[in-house]
């Protein structure tokens, strides 16, 4: 009788936040699985990393710099020696603000290259290991945002519609429109499974802790992205209270 499936996730952006309870919860529902934390600053990553294995869970520490091409590619090397091979990535590192004292170009450019050029960097990079794996399914979970529904923003009904967030919610609407690439290149291969969740208004350091909900409600529906099996769905854009327009 052969050994049961280890299924490898990696969680990028975890030392903290959404990315940490991701991780948390999804290590502590699905004992099958390894949940490698994902972050840019090894002692962060190496402290939340400590706290989780403190609760019996199967999580290891990676280092990850999504603004640096270098560290992504150096990670993924790591991660295909060790493992040989990524069953879920789910994408969840993101700003929310320019660092203070750039130029509204700058600021607007350090907002995209976290949000979306590095996200597709890092997608890019690990899909070679996804396509590597024996689970019944391949997914990419993407950490989005009601804040790129173009479809809110239009509406002056929404309470979007006001919001004025422009780098962010702009970033979010891309991150929107990259995944849907995705989708549609790999569609034909039913196993794969790439989907956007929004984890709501949680109390962050992304938002200076304004939020209204705990962080570990905004891990529910990305961890359930994560687990998708065969009949699961696939290119769908959500939160845990369902569809969100595009």
């Amino acid at each position: 009788m052969s050994a049961p499936y280890t299924q490898i996730a990696l969680v990028t952006g975890a030392n903290q936040g959404i990315g940490f309870e991701v991780a948390k919860k999804l290590s502590t529902e699905h004992k099958d699985y390894i949940v490698i934390l994902a972050g840019r600053r090894k002692d962060a990553i190496d402290e939340a990393v400590a706290k989780l294995t403190a609760l019996g869970l199967s999580v290891e520490a990676l280092l990850l710099d999504q603004d640096s091409d270098e560290s992504i590619t150096v990670a993924a090397k790591a991660v295909e020696e060790k493992h040989g091979r990524l069953d879920v990535l789910i994408n969840n590192a993101a700003v929310g603000h320019p660092p203070k004292g750039l130029s509204a170009r700058e600021g607007w450019q350090a907002v995209f290259n976290t949000n979306v050029f590095g996200v597709a960097q890092v997608t890019d990079t690990f899909i070679p290991l996804l396509e590597k794996s024996q689970a019944p399914t391949k997914r990419i979970v993407m950490l989005s945002s009601t804040m790129g529904s173009s479809a809110y923003k239009a509406d002056p009904k929404n309470w979007h519609h006001n919001l004025d967030l422009p780098p962010y919610a702009t970033s979010k609407a891309a991150l929107n429109m990259l995944t849907l690439h995705y989708i549609a290149r790999l569609e034909k291969d039913p196993s794969w499974k790439i989907t956007l969740t929004c984890p709501g208004y949680c109390a962050t350091n992304l938002n200076n802790y304004m939020g209204g909900d705990d962080p570990s409600l905004g891990a529910v529906n990305a961890v359930r992205l994560a687990t998708l099996g065969l009949d699961g769905e696939n290119g769908t854009y959500s939160n845990k209270e369902g569809t969100i327009p595009w």
